[in-house]
């Protein structure tokens, strides 16, 4: 699976686990990140180095060839390696883990945190040829990301190339009492874009700001 890092905000930087082509992994071998462990019982950031070996590629490469890098972590239950300003070893409060697509058509998905409520919902009914994935919390509404809007043959609602947008996890990342996301927001059916929200550093009248992504392509 290709994958292009794309850093937004200085030093900042969002890593998920498994394997990539050569040369399209951030992370280095030995390097210092945090790894974003999530169990059902806890979620924690704890210090680790990534773990970055040559495997095959089975998209790319021919039979003994091994030009593949592996990207993985000593921590268990470990997706993502992040890093940046405000994110600390510790634990992590918690709205929501697991992938959760959204989809069309969608209810708004609620989302607590430590007494705030919070709506991440895909709105397609302003515009008939775009969708916006727009959060709530309190008086504030965010509009993160529009997608061109399409149609099946059967004519119900397409995102994007026949795209699959998904929540990855929600929750205090940087440890300031509000919302944090990892977002796939993806626009394509074969591509994938873990995105990193975070709360501080967020305008006035935002909620988040984005502050890393990682592009991936399957073939």
């Amino acid at each position: 699976m290709a994958l292009i890092g794309l850093a937004l905000a200085a030093a900042y930087a969002l890593q998920p686990v498994g394997v990539f082509h050569d040369g399209e992994a951030s992370a280095r071998n030995g390097e210092n990140w945090l790894a974003l462990q999530v169990t059902p019982a806890r979620s924690a950031l704890v210090a680790t180095d990534a773990q970055v070996r040559r495997v095959h590629d089975v998209v790319a490469d021919a039979d003994g060839t091994d030009t593949g890098l592996e990207i993985s972590t000593a921590v268990n239950d470990a997706a993502f390696l992040v890093r940046g300003p405000g994110l600390r070893i510790g634990p992590v409060d918690t709205a929501w883990t697991g992938v959760e697509p959204l989809r069309l058509p969608t209810k708004p998905l609620a989302l607590k945190l430590r007494g705030a409520s919070y709506r991440l919902q895909l709105d397609c009914a302003a515009r008939g040829d775009i969708c916006r994935l727009v959060l709530t919390g309190g008086a504030r509404t965010q509009v993160l990301r529009e997608f061109p809007a399409g149609r099946y043959d059967d004519g119900t609602l397409m995102l994007g190339d026949d795209a699959s947008p998904a929540l990855l996890f929600a929750g205090d990342l940087d440890h300031d009492g509000r919302l944090d996301l990892i977002l796939d927001m993806t626009d394509h059916y074969n591509a994938s874009e873990p995105t990193l929200f975070l709360s501080s550093g967020a305008g006035p009248k935002a909620l988040v700001r984005r502050v890393a992504l990682q592009r991936s392509t399957g073939c």
